[in-house]
């Protein structure tokens, strides 16, 4: 599958792949479908603005000492992932 991308879009792709977290574009845009799909079924889809409003809030709580451990919250959103996709009892 071709894909065409905007200029815009592009440019994100280009500074994300500089990075070095991925090693090409469908790696990227792979990771970056997944993401957007497990949003979509937990029902969060933001615009940019909640997204960077939602990551400011984040950082002034772990600036307060209001965070949690991450593999805490990984294996709850797996647990969460699983309960939603099985089956209804």
């Amino acid at each position: 599958m071709d894909v065409r991308l905007d200029g815009k879009t592009e440019t994100l792709v280009k500074k994300e792949l500089d990075t070095g977290r991925f090693p090409d574009a469908a790696a990227l845009v792979s990771t970056a479908l997944q993401h957007y799909l497990i949003a979509r079924e937990f029902g969060e889809e933001y615009t940019r603005e909640e997204i960077e409003s939602k990551i400011a809030r984040g950082l002034a709580q772990l600036d307060e000492g209001k965070g949690i451990d991450g593999e805490e919250l990984f294996e709850e959103l797996r647990h969460r992932g699983e309960n939603l996709r099985s089956p209804q009892r």
